[in-house]
């Protein structure tokens, strides 16, 4: 997803709701696999420090990796959480509690629709679009890798390190003069 289509996504996630836009904030922020995103508990949220423990499945081992945050995004926690008086248990819930995997892709395609972007834009686009974002912006592999939990830099090169369409067209346009 590019820059507008992200920010499209963001405003109608905002006007949808806490939730639904807990969901797409926290997914586009930090890249997270569904699977890591639904299993954040409240207390895996260190607000003193600005991270969040999560855990991975490294290879059928668990590991749990403290993962910075945006301050905007810990912020966006804090004062959602401050609204809903909630302190501990699932990060995301919904009307009937915990949200599933399920739960979350449905707000994720929920919010696709009414920002009126294509169908095919999954949850887990939110995670190569701040891959290939981050990887712009800083020109770090290693940095990617760490953010998205990758063993090896190879398979973070493969898969994200994609050149932006805007990139591109701006290296055409500044070539001659």
């Amino acid at each position: 997803m590019d820059k507008t289509e992200t920010e499209a996504l963001i405003a109608k996630a905002k006007e949808s709701g806490p939730v639904v836009w807990l969901v797409c904030d926290m997914a586009l922020q930090t890249g997270l696999r569904v699977s890591e995103l639904v299993k954040i508990q409240i207390e895996d949220i260190d607000f003193k420090r600005g991270l969040v423990m999560i855990e991975r499945n490294k290879k059928t081992k668990k590991v749990r990796e403290p993962l910075p945050m945006a301050n905007s995004l810990f912020q966006h926690i804090r004062k959602t959480l401050k609204a809903e008086k909630r302190h501990s248990g699932p990060l995301f819930v919904g009307q009937r509690g915990p949200l599933t995997k399920r739960g979350l892709q449905q707000i994720w395609d929920a919010a696709i629709r009414r920002a009126g972007l294509p169908k095919g834009l999954s949850i887990h686009c939110a995670r190569h679009t701040l891959a290939t974002h981050m990887m712009s912006k800083t020109g770090n592999l290693r940095l990617v890798q760490k953010q998205l939990g990758h063993s090896s830099p190879a398979t973070t090169a493969n898969m994200y390190a994609d050149v932006l369409f805007s990139d591109h067209q701006g290296a055409l346009n500044d070539m001659f003069g």
